[in-house]
């Protein structure tokens, strides 16, 4: 009996890597309007797949990248959503989307929030879900989160200019410590376009403003990865995974699916420490698509921190 309870309490093998899963586009209980059966599908599912993440016994960090509320960010949908997703007993990191903070509406109505009506909702989103932009680090990895907190402008995901001087002044701080950004909307220029000539994300779902972003970038090399939601990105979908998924020839963004669909899919991100590993979960099958295996191989003068 005690060498029975002796091997149960033995620790795990030590690790070589921090293990992040994205969660993204979650929209509790069920963004599409449906008819109650299904709705009722797609709860069990979602509610599911937080189960089995219990069991990851790995899992350092959940990354919710946005779009937890159902549609319109009501107090109902914050409360639920909430709920819901403490049934994870896993350390979580949010950022908000634009269903979170810009929407209003009753009754599966949809439509533009006001100015007023933002500001309400950033209020309500910083009091369920915490700050709407701050850093954090994990396996001596710097990790930004950001979130939209404009109370205008016609794109999904725009950056205050308060905020985007602070991202600069954090990554200044952190110069060769390798950087990984989760921002709801991805980069401009990062999505395969079935016609030439036309750019995607279309400047509506990329993250605004691009041209400061573009700059900001440009000076912090040490960021290798940029985590999207947003554009509900299945795998079968030819920017999930393609050499266009790369900013500028070197800052990958990892496009999510979201979790209204009949299958859910998860990436993980696996920081060791000289590269990053990207793999995808598929749900259903309870397996690994080894073909949407990603490594990014860190510079050698990005450095780690204790």
């Amino acid at each position: 009996m005690f060498a029975s309870l002796f091997a149960k309490n033995q620790a795990q093998p030590q690790r070589n890597y921090s293990r992040l899963v994205i969660i993204s586009d979650f929209h509790y209980p069920c963004k599409n309007l449906v008819p109650p059966k299904e709705r009722l599908m797609r709860m069990a599912a979602k509610e599911r797949v937080l189960q089995e993440m219990n069991d990851w016994r790995d899992l350092d960090l959940a990354v919710f990248t946005g779009d937890m509320v159902q549609r319109n960010g009501d107090a109902a949908e914050y409360r639920l959503v909430r709920l819901v997703v403490n049934g994870l007993k896993k350390r979580k990191a949010f950022i908000a989307g634009n269903h979170e903070l810009l929407y209003t509406g009753h009754h599966g109505e949809l439509r533009p929030g006001s100015c007023t009506e933002r500001i309400i909702h950033f209020a309500r989103y910083t009091k369920t879900f915490g700050p709407l932009y701050y850093a954090k680090e994990q396996a001596g990895y710097l990790l930004v989160f950001l979130s939209p907190d404009t109370v205008t402008g016609g794109a999904a995901v725009e950056l205050s200019h308060q905020q985007l001087a602070w991202l600069d002044q954090t990554l200044a701080a952190h110069r060769q410590q390798p950087t990984i950004i989760f921002c709801h909307a991805p980069l401009e220029q990062t999505a395969v376009s079935s016609r030439p000539g036309i750019s995607l994300p279309s400047p509506r779902n990329s993250v605004q403003p691009a041209a400061d972003i573009r700059t900001i970038l440009a000076r912090h090399h040490q960021v290798r990865l940029w985590v999207s939601g947003h554009t509900h990105t299945m795998p079968s979908d030819a920017t999930f995974m393609d050499d266009a998924n790369y900013y500028e020839g070197r800052v990958l963004n990892v496009y999510n699916s979201d979790w209204d669909e009949d299958t859910i899919y998860t990436n993980s991100l696996y920081l060791y420490e000289d590269h990053i590993l990207v793999r995808t979960y598929d749900h259903s099958q309870g397996t690994w698509i080894p073909a949407f295996d990603r490594t990014v191989v860190l510079p050698e003068w990005c450095c780690l921190t204790a």
